[in-house]
């Protein structure tokens, strides 16, 4: 993203380019507006930042040029200043913000509320599913809501739009996922907007947490609570005011974007916490952590696991003669291969150095031997860095109906990593599960 800075105060100026900077904006910066004209011709902006007083005239004189151009009127606009009839001025010119100069902080907080609101790609549109039954009041509502720039997916039944919204796996701040639902309570077909809303709200990933705003023609305190009990997050009572509706729906989207970016964070600090950043494969915290729940799933459930542990031969030797850049080159592709040799629902991790872990559900002792000579051979086949790479793999398994805990079979599978290499190494070998006495 590109923002062009027009600021008189070398400190304002500094300030502004900071902030932007720290968004991921490429600026250009200047005092005068002969030179924010220029570029302006030159090149496109995805924000114009300027202030009243500028070295040869005022701010003012560019916005009304902005917004008169048919190339320009549409570029995002925050403006400073402290005059407060300046500001209504500016209102009455669709400046985007008006943010007075009164102290550091302040300003801080409202170009970032400014930024994640109107340039931020999370703060897109977004996409409704629109549920209505009578064709004049779902073209009206479609095409306000279109006119905003919002997309707009009409379905005049309710059990079509669940579909529709069950069938749409993206979901949060994907942009494919829906971002907010409007439907009529009372619609034809096999259920209603209320039986929708309750279908929407059991699904228990992200998409359960989308806003819903009913429409009704009825107006009690019992209805509003009912609504309020199934999850709807607002409603709307007919006839339909289209400012209103606006209104509402733009206040629901926002908040759920601001959420969304929220889990978004979140996720990617997820990421950071339980993935190794050399290989891409999961780290040791992250395999402790996910083997208690698929052992005890297993358990529960009495599918076999299996684990393989992979010890490359010689690494030190590689290190030592080779170099410790050319290592992480070894360990990179090795990790890379792994992550495409097995399942999304396998769990492929770094354990430590050299060592790699694969955790398998629903795979036998058998099975997992294949999968292990598979991969022996992949690797041999490998040559990352260009150099012949092996390693010696123990395997160990829990088999269906058997109870352990994941540290007797990690236990296992590294006593046969051991035997694998007391036979000579780039070999597979298998250690059964010790049988426990009741």
């Amino acid at each position: 993203m590109k923002a062009l800075i027009l600021e008189s105060s070398r400190l304002y100026r500094q300030l502004i380019d900071n902030l932007l900077a720290q968004q991921g904006f490429d600026n250009d910066i200047t005092d005068e507006l002969a030179t924010a004209r220029e570029l302006l011709n030159q090149q496109s902006y995805d924000l114009l930042c300027l202030n009243e007083n500028l070295k040869d005239g005022s701010g003012l004189e560019l916005v009304r040029q902005c917004r008169s151009s048919e190339t320009l009127q549409g570029i995002p606009i925050l403006f400073f200043t402290s005059d407060t009839a300046l500001a209504r001025e500016l209102k009455e010119l669709a400046v985007n913000a008006v943010i007075p100069k009164t102290n550091l902080q302040q300003i801080h907080d409202q170009v970032l509320h400014f930024v994640e609101q109107q340039v931020d790609p999370m703060f897109r549109k977004g996409r409704i599913l629109l549920v209505e039954d009578s064709d004049s009041i779902a073209a009206m509502i479609g095409e306000a809501l279109e006119y905003r720039g919002y997309r707009v997916d009409h379905f005049t039944a309710a059990d079509e739009a669940w579909s529709a919204f069950v069938n749409e796996v993206s979901y949060g701040s994907d942009e494919a996922a829906f971002d907010l639902v409007l439907t009529d309570i009372h619609v034809e077909g096999s259920i209603n907007g209320l039986e929708l809303t309750r279908r929407i709200r059991q699904v228990e990933d992200a998409r359960g947490f989308v806003p819903i705003i009913a429409i009704t023609s009825q107006d009690s305190p019992e209805l509003r609570l009912s609504l309020y009990r199934e999850g709807v997050s607002d409603f709307i009572h007919k006839p339909v005011l289209v400012e209103e509706l606006l209104i509402r729906a733009g206040n629901l989207i926002d908040n759920k974007r601001l959420l969304d970016k929220v889990h978004d964070q979140r996720r990617e600090l997820y990421i950071l916490a339980t993935t190794d950043k050399l290989t891409g494969c999961q780290n040791r915290h992250s395999l402790l952590e996910f083997s208690k729940k698929m052992m005890a799933q297993a358990q529960r459930h009495g599918f076999p696991v299996s684990l393989l542990m992979i010890d490359l031969d010689h690494f030190k030797q590689i290190n030592d003669q080779h170099g410790h850049a050319t290592g992480d080159q070894v360990l990179y592709g090795v990790g890379t291969l792994l992550l495409q040799s097995f399942r999304d629902s396998d769990l492929v991790a770094r354990f430590g150095g050299e060592e790699f872990v694969v955790l398998m559900d629903h795979c036998s002792a058998k099975e997992a031997c294949s999968k292990a000579e598979e991969l022996r051979q992949s690797l041999e086949q490998l040559k990352p860095a260009g150099l012949r790479v092996t390693a010696s793999i123990g395997v160990s398994s829990l088999e269906a109906g058997q109870t352990a805990a994941f540290e007797a079979l990690f236990t296992a599978a590294d006593e046969a990593v051991y035997r694998a290499k007391d036979k000579g190494r780039n070999q597979v070998a298998l250690q059964p599960l010790p049988h426990r006495k009741d």
